[in-house]
């Protein structure tokens, strides 16, 4: 019980350093918000599939997600609300804008065929736009 308690924190953490809300975070997993918000909140637990994606739009593993409070780094100080980062999550996604921070995911939530697939043909469209616009 006690990872199960340690879960929606952690959850909540990565949210949060990660400059999601609830909102994106339940789109991004085709959840309702008020779904995510009880994985927060301990009042359920998600399925595998949803922390496979969890570990997915966040950057870390599902195990990460799963190890109990003793063996987990401080994250965050709440007085303060200033984070220090995971070893194996040293991306600045809080620094993007909502557009962009929902790009990332759905690139992460993606299969590896897949996010090449993206990249060329967002190669393709910027070349395309940067041709009829030689000025930008």
């Amino acid at each position: 019980m006690e990872s199960a308690l340690h879960l929606g924190k952690q959850l909540q953490t990565l949210r949060i350093k990660n400059g999601y809300t609830q909102r994106e975070i339940g789109r991004l997993l085709g959840i309702d918000r008020s779904t995510y918000a009880y994985y927060e909140t301990n009042r359920t637990t998600p399925p595998l599939s949803t922390l496979k994606k969890l570990a997915a739009i966040f950057n870390v593993t599902v195990n990460s997600l799963l190890d109990n409070e003793a063996n987990q780094p401080i994250v965050c100080d709440p007085d303060s609300l200033s984070f220090t980062d995971f070893d194996h999550n040293l991306s600045h996604v809080y620094d993007l804008q909502p557009e962009e921070r929902q790009l990332v995911a759905l690139f992460r939530l993606a299969d590896k065929n897949s996010q090449k697939d993206f990249l060329s043909l967002l190669f393709q469209y910027v070349h395309k736009q940067k041709s009829k616009h030689p000025e930008c």
